[in-house]
């Protein structure tokens, strides 16, 4: 995770300050449309489309009632992958997470697009079209605290998906995700003060540089 470095209190205007929305703004971009707590989603469709590209090619074992299925979300809470991504999700500050056995309940409807949701730890399966390893999967990954669809809640379904349904169903998710540009795997760290002072040094002798050609070019155009 990335170690975000605020300065406190800064006086506005001043380097201190500009860093610290650079910091606001790389944390943002790290994580697009995964704010729990603003509610944004804005990457919900995109990555429900990579997931049923990723349903029709690999197969999905189903389960014959919600009580299997409760005794599988059981053996997966008792994991270290389990617990691994429950601390990860605690030191990070995710969201509201819950350390307790997820628990599974059933819902019978005919609405074809709602397979699950989560409130909490309960985690609701539709009987008819939500009852498979995958959408269960799907749904603890919210119950560590990703509320949202965003890079972080992708990184730990594949984390999920790889320790409970194996390394093929990994990748071929992994890969329905990148064909529509939805990032995945570890966020890239921000620059460091030092590091985001030279490189606006940089820029700015870039820009001087530039604007002093151009000012030659208009003189000899004249």
């Amino acid at each position: 995770m990335p170690d975000y470095n605020f300065f406190e209190n800064p006086v506005y205007g001043y380097p201190e300050h500009k860093y610290n929305q650079y910091l606001v703004k790389h944390r943002a971009s790290q994580n697009k449309g995964g704010d729990s707590r603003s509610y944004r989603d804005s990457e919900r469709k995109k990555t429900y489309a990579s997931e049923n590209s990723f349903m029709h090619e690999c197969n999905i074992p189903e389960f014959d009632s919600i009580e299997e299925a409760n005794k599988f979300a059981k053996r997966v809470y008792k994991t270290k992958k389990w617990s691994k991504l429950w601390q990860d999700s605690v030191e990070n500050d995710v969201g509201q997470i819950f350390n307790a056995t997820p628990r599974v309940v059933g819902m019978n409807t005919r609405n074809k697009t709602l397979s699950g949701f989560t409130n909490g730890r309960t985690i609701t399966l539709c009987t008819v079209t939500g009852l498979n390893k995958y959408i269960l999967l799907h749904e603890m990954a919210h119950c560590l605290g990703h509320m949202h669809h965003g890079r972080s809640f992708r990184q730990c379904l594949l984390e999920l998906v790889g320790a409970f349904m194996g390394a093929k169903e990994k990748k071929v998710l992994k890969r329905e995700f990148k064909r529509r540009k939805l990032a995945c795997g570890e966020p890239r760290q921000p620059l460091t003060f030092e590091k985001w002072v030279a490189s606006k040094e940089r820029m700015e002798k870039m820009r001087e540089q530039r604007d002093f050609f151009e000012a030659g070019r208009s003189r000899l155009g004249k």
